[in-house]
Order: structure tokens, then sequence, then C-alpha cells
């Protein structure tokens, strides 16, 4: 699995920072012209401003309350106190290796599953695929745990719905099984939309499958649950979702693989429906 057999990767991976582990995946990141920052020759910042400005950036960028420990290692991450245990995500991250990150940060210190920031549609899908790899993973260890994710909207960001933090968490029992409701959502679905479509049947007390294939459909996906988490707040229900992978039958005897995400009620939410 991500988080034990590939033990001497991950024992690699301790010593890395976490924005290194992302440059692997690319052989050195993204690089421009003259140094690769937009400070031109020698990667020096333009006039009028220095690293101080370009931090106050980053950490405006983060969700209030929310510290992304740049730099550190991915032990470092786990071993923070809570709200500090963020990683973040790139559409060139490898899904594996934040998979295996993801599962060192809940077993690392205090055990608090970590919050992962992804912006855009191509690093949401990754940040899905490594949560759902990583959940996977982890519910075949002898102590099984079962992972889940609570997504909102970043700061200000709700206009942009590929600017989404990924709160994981570990629930203390697995979702359901079967669906009494199946959505199919596409690259060209209004997520707000299906995220009606979600709250009204958490409501009745059905249980939701939403099912997406490709980046944006994934991210239209994450969306739609973080707007249904909105509609819902006021009524004092919260409800997360847990990915997995699945198979389905395209064409003549084809199949491809898409993403299964089932909507679930989170403990303590108020009581809904008869089901």
């Amino acid at each position: 699995g991500v988080g034990r057999a590939n033990s001497s990767e991950m024992a690699e991976l301790l010593d890395k920072p976490l924005d290194e582990i992302i440059k692997m995946d690319t052989g050195g990141g993204n690089r421009r012209r003259g140094g690769g920052n937009r400070g031109g020759r020698g990667g020096k910042a333009p006039h009028g401003k220095n690293d101080g400005s370009r931090r106050r950036s980053r950490e405006n960028s983060t969700p209030y309350g929310v510290t992304h420990r740049s730099g550190e290692s991915v032990a470092d991450i786990a071993n923070a106190p809570s709200g500090e245990r963020t990683l973040k995500c790139s559409a060139t991250t490898n899904p594996k290796k934040l998979a295996g990150s993801i599962a060192l940060v809940c077993e690392g210190g205090c055990g608090e599953a970590p919050l992962i920031l992804a912006l855009g549609a191509s690093c949401v899908n990754q940040a899905v695929k490594a949560i759902a790899i990583c959940r996977k993973d982890m519910l075949e260890h002898a102590d099984p745990t079962y992972l889940s994710c609570f997504p909102s909207f970043r700061q200000h960001r709700e206009q942009k719905h590929g600017a989404l933090s990924l709160q994981c968490d570990k629930e203390t029992k697995g979702p359901w099984s079967s669906s009494d409701v199946d959505l199919t959502v596409a690259s060209g679905t209004n997520p707000s939309s299906t995220a009606g479509a979600i709250a009204g049947k958490i409501r009745e007390g059905c249980k939701v499958a939403v099912r997406a294939c490709g980046a944006d459909a994934v991210n239209n996906a994450v969306a739609a649950v973080a707007f249904a988490r909105t509609y819902l707040k006021d009524e004092g229900i919260d409800v997360y979702f847990v990915p997995e992978f699945e198979k389905e039958p395209v064409g003549d005897g084809g199949e491809r693989t898409v993403v299964l995400f089932r909507v679930c009620k989170a403990a303590g939410s108020a009581a809904t429906g008869v089901k």
C-alpha cells in the first residue's frame, strides 16, 4: 500500500520539504525565464516588493486560521499542531506521493488528518485521487481508518469553484454501501444545481452517490458538496464525501474509471427524513 509498502520511498520523503515533493513530479517544477520568479534575472523580486510581501500574499491565499508550513518536511507537518497540518496540491502533484503524505500526517503527532489546499480543477482532481488512494490503503491496515473529506471554498473565493479546501477526517465507521439516489456530474454541470439536488435528498434522509469522470467533472462534484454544506448549515446538518475509484462500462465492451463520491451525513447532524 501507499502508506507502508513503499517504505524506502516514504523514508526519503520524510527528509524532503513538501514543496520539493511537488517539484519531484515535474523534474524541478515550473520554471520561468530569468531565474524562476517574476523578478527576472537571478530570481530577484520586482522593484518595491520583497520576500515579506510575497510571504504575506501566500498567507492571504489560505483559509483564515490555517498556516501552510512552507519549506518544512512532511514529518514536520505530521508533528505540527491543529490548524497547521496543511498540505498543498498542484496540478502536477503525484497522487500516490500525496497519498503517502496524507497517511503520514494522519499517523503522526496529534493524529489529526490534514487539510489539503487546491486551486483549480486539475489540482482538485489530483487531491481527490490522492484521498481515494490513501483511503483504500488505510482500510488495509490491521486497525483500519475510514478517511473522509469535508470540502469548503477558500475564504472570499466562492465564485471560483476550483479554490477549495479539502479537510480530511477520520471516521469511526465506513460509509453506506448502497445508495438511494445516483447523480452524474459532467464537465459542464452547474455545481450549485447539483448541490441543491444533494441537499434536498439529504434532507429526505437519502444516501446520495455522485459520479464524475475527468478533472473538470471531479472538480464540479467536489464544489457541489461544498455548496451543499452551505445550504444545509443553518439546519444543523453537515455532510462529507468518501471518494473511491469505480469501473463503469462504455461502448462495446469497454470500460472507464470514474470517481464515486459517497455523500454522507456527518455525526452530530440534525435528524433528517425517515431513512
